[in-house]
């Protein structure tokens, strides 16, 4: 150990040492960079300034130039005057000028003698007497006219330092002119800066001679000074460090450009001092960061020399520990895994390897838990695909992330793990395994006796009230109704005194067979004792009445069931049994108070010979029975023919009859007739509206074909109402085409409508049967369009060919704001679609006015038409009647 830890201790003086020379060396070599990198940035800076000043200044230049070069063409303006010439005249051309140019102060022309030909302005009076000495006659003197430029001076007139630009010109005798303008220095200044914003900058504006005549730096305009030193004729651009700076003299970056004009130069300095001012921090701040890391580094070997002492001392103190650990894991009963905070295995104990055999040859120390765990799932899921496989695991692995205690596990053997996860202060995961296979058989077969019937496997009286009580207090709840059948056997005593106790027992077993496979799975068949059995429905509706026709339909299944032949042994039996119902979900009621409401009613069907079924609620017997006669009666009116078509119109804008829709009325034999809204109900629960609904399309399609042979009708279609059982049949499109055909009459005269629940309960349903016969030339109309909760995107997929207009918003027009949106927007898609708009129930001018300003096609209520039989359609409407919308 001695040893071991000296060579420790000096592999860290040695790393320590390097990592602080490594420092150092870094710590340069960014300095360096960083010095390098400024320095260039800097340059490129100051270069791009530099030629934008140029431009800057030949653009300014130029300008001037121009403007004293038109002077010439003022020249010929004046000598066109007549009769004499007038100097205020060209005063006002030089005006005009003036303003064309904001470096431009006054323009003047003198003659040779300096007197002021014309000015600009009343300034112009002054400027012979401002001129720098020697400026006129340079400027007189030129061979060839230049732009010419002078020193900067003080304005006597502005008290500003301006400075004069000028030029030769010749007069209308031929006698040599000069143009001046005044320049301030300051417009200049801002022309050669640029709103450049570099520390320390110094831009000048020279000649090559060495003359100053602008110069600008941090701090302000260089007026002191005259002379800087001579860049000489050299039309080349230069560009050097080191170079004296052309105002202050320190060591700076010299960019020196010349500018369109002869002599002339501008130049940028930027002392280093400035272009290094950003680096010197960065320097410091690598400095103090290297320091840091040397003393940090310094501070963590003295650790690390005080930590390797203590490690000497604990790693005897671990290896001691592990032993006498693994000896207490080896004798715990239980199986157990230890994972790490990446859930990566570090320790397992022998029973774990017991309780999954299938892991003992891939169990190894840093063992991921997920390979554990997909190894595992092949035998716990031996027949599902891949998918359902890696769902698992991902159950598993999102379980152990928030462990939540204890839950159990069923291995493919049929033992059930006692499964407890817990996290480690590391934030790892301690799992144990616990065998409880014995245990959950123990519980099961107690709660079997207690809960269960033996004979029949059905639940006992004392679990039937435990789910009573749980069931009406969740319809308090939802407001949903459920109802309870009491059943009795009728002469089971008999079956039993004649035929013995073990008859009795199987046909008991074979009636709960019966029962179960008539009920729902959430529902309950339980056996009170003897020959009596109670059902439990929950969930059945939020409406009384229509929960008490299911609870009636589902007693007469049972009924019928029961009914059936029984194998009793060699011996074929018939049994009936006499039901008690009763409906719960709209008071406060007991589970006891259930149960004698069903038994009472049980015996009253007792008392009328049984075989059938009776509600406790005499109100209820009646409504029920009015429902069951009306049903018997659809039976029989359907048998009888005792149903009629009323046709309503359809009109265009030009109140031409181009359609109808044909409307379901039944001619009750004591009732008289009777609309839809009294029978359609009961037809749709009891499937009778499948056979009215295929009367109604073969009546329509024998009206079509008769309507064909008279030359005024033969273009109007029929538009009929599709009840979603109809449509949903596997028959309908079948039973559509035979329609036609056997009427012979032309498809497209026949449109049917579907409302919007129906068409997307099942859209790709639809889409298929609707294109099937679509490509027959059948039409579709969205019926009642508006009220559902339709989706453009399905609307677009469906073969359709008019949009209806559900009539609570047309009877709403002008009165509901809301409405009136809802019926633009619709007429609006639907054009946008392609697609036909008709309105329902118009019944006013002014809902009709309405639909028609917004372009709606067709028209259908009161307004126009009521329902009527066909023969007075054809005597009122039939010269009406066309074939398009107009």
């Amino acid at each position: 150990m001695p040893a071991m830890s000296l060579r420790l201790r000096g592999a860290v003086f040695i790393a320590m040492a390097m990592f602080v020379l490594g420092l150092v060396a870094a710590a340069g070599g960014l300095i360096l960079n960083a010095r390098h990198a400024a320095l260039a940035e800097s340059e490129a800076q100051v270069t791009r300034f530099s030629a934008g000043a140029e431009a800057a200044l030949n653009r300014a230049l130029l300008g001037l130039d121009v403007l004293l070069a038109s002077t010439d063409d003022m020249i010929d303006l004046w000598r066109v005057r007549e009769p004499r010439p007038d100097p205020a005249f060209v005063g006002q051309l030089l005006r005009n000028a003036a303003r064309q140019n904001i470096l431009v102060r006054t323009v003047v022309l003198l003659d040779a003698r300096r007197t002021v030909v014309a000015s600009s302005d009343a300034i112009g009076a002054r400027v012979p007497t401002e001129l720098p000495t020697g400026f006129f006659d340079e400027v007189m003197s030129q061979s060839v006219p230049t732009l010419a430029l002078s020193a900067p001076t003080v304005s006597f007139a502005s008290s500003e330092r301006v400075l004069y630009a000028a030029r030769p010109i010749r007069s209308e005798d031929g006698e040599r002119l000069v143009a001046v303008l005044q320049v301030p220095v300051s417009m200049l200044v801002a022309v050669l800066a640029q709103g450049a914003d570099i520390p320390g900058l110094e831009v000048t504006f020279e000649r090559g001679r060495g003359d100053l005549i602008i110069g600008s730096s941090s701090r302000g305009e260089a007026r002191g000074r005259a002379r800087v030193s001579p860049l000489g004729d050299d039309t080349a651009a230069t560009s050097a460090w080191g170079q004296p700076a052309r105002l202050s003299g320190v060591p700076a970056l010299v960019v020196a450009r010349p500018i369109l004009y002869p002599g002339l130069w501008v130049s940028s300095s930027l002392p280093e001092a400035a272009a290094l001012a950003r680096w010197r921090v960065e320097r410091n701040a690598i400095v103090a960061v290297a320091a840091l890391l040397a003393a940090t580094v310094l501070a963590a070997g003295g650790f690390a020399m005080a930590y390797l002492g203590r490690m000497n001392r604990a790693r005897n103190d671990i290896a001691r520990s592990k032993a006498t650990l693994e000896q207490a894991l080896g004798s715990i009963v239980s199986g157990f895994v230890l994972l790490d905070p990446r859930y990566r295995v570090l320790q397992w104990n022998r029973r774990f390897e017991e309780i999954f055999p299938w892991l003992k040859d891939m169990m190894v120390v840093g063992l991921p838990f997920r390979d554990v765990l997909e190894a595992t799932v092949r035998y716990h899921l031996p027949e599902a695909d891949e998918a359902g496989r890696r769902e698992w695991v991902e159950q598993r692995l999102l379980q152990q992330r928030n462990p939540r205690g204890t839950h159990e596990q069923m291995l493919p053997n049929g033992h059930f793990i006692q499964i407890t996860e817990r996290s480690t202060p590391e934030g790892g995961l301690m799992i144990t395994y616990h065998d409880v296979t014995e245990l959950r058989r123990a519980s099961a077969e107690i709660e079997s006796l207690a809960f269960y019937d033996l004979l029949t496997g059905l639940p006992n009286r004392r679990l039937l009230l435990d789910r009573l009580h749980q069931a009406l207090a969740t319809a308090q709840r939802s407001r949903q109704f459920g109802a309870l059948l009491f059943l009795d056997l009728d002469h089971f005593k008999t079956l039993n005194d004649t035929q013995g106790h073990e008859v009795g027992d199987m046909l008991l077993q074979q009636v709960a067979v019966r029962l179960r496979g008539c009920v729902r799975a959430a529902d309950t068949v339980a056996r009170l004792g003897g020959d009596e059995f109670v059902v439990m429905l929950c969930d059945l509706s939020h409406d009384r009445d229509e929960a008490a026709s299911l609870a009636r339909r589902i007693g007469e299944k049972i009924l019928h069931a029961i009914a059936q032949p029984y194998q009793l042994h060699q011996q074929v039996h018939h049994n009936t049994c006499s039901i008690g119902a009763t409906v719960f979900g709209d008071a406060r009621q007991t589970a006891a108070d259930l149960l004698k409401q069903a038994d009472i009613a049980m015996y009253q069907v007792k008392a009328q010979r049984g075989n059938a079924l009776c509600f406790f609620d005499p109100q209820m017997q009646v409504v029920i029975s009015q429902r069951a006669q009306l049903e018997s009666d659809l039976q029989a009116a359907i048998a009888a023919n005792q149903f009629v078509l009323y046709y309503q119109p359809q009109f265009s804008r030009s109140g031409k009859v181009i359609g109808a829709e044909g409307l379901l009325r039944w001619q009750h034999p004591e009732r008289g007739l009777l609309s839809p809204g009294h029978f359609i109900a009961v037809a749709e629960e009891s499937e009778l509206i499948v056979p009215i609904g295929q009367w109604v399309l073969r009546t329509a399609c024998a009206q079509l074909a008769a309507w064909s042979r008279d030359p005024r009708l033969a273009h109007v279609h029929i538009a009929v109402n599709v009840s979603a059982r109809q449509f949903r049949h596997p028959d309908f499109v079948a039973s559509v085409v035979d329609a036609l055909n056997h009427a012979g009459v032309r498809p497209h005269l026949l449109e049917l409508e579907l409302t919007e629940s129906l068409v997307l309960d099942n859209v790709d349903d639809s889409v298929a049967k609707m294109h099937l016969l679509r490509t027959k030339g059948v039409r579709f109309s969205v019926d009642d369009f508006g009220t559902g909760y339709s989706s453009l995107a399905y609307l677009t997929r469906l073969p359709l060919h008019q949009l209806k207009i559900d009539q609570s918003f047309v009877r709403n027009l002008g009165a509901r704001p809301t409405d009136d949106v809802i019926v633009q927007t619709i007429i609006g898609m639907a054009r946008n679609l392609e697609l036909e708009v008709i309105a329902e129930g118009v019944e006013t001018e002014d809902q009709r006015a309405f639909l028609e300003r917004y372009g709606c096609d067709l028209f259908q209520g009161y307004l126009f038409a009521r329902p009527m039989p066909v023969e007075e359609l054809q005597t009122q409407y039939g010269d009406r009647a066309g074939g398009a919308a107009a």
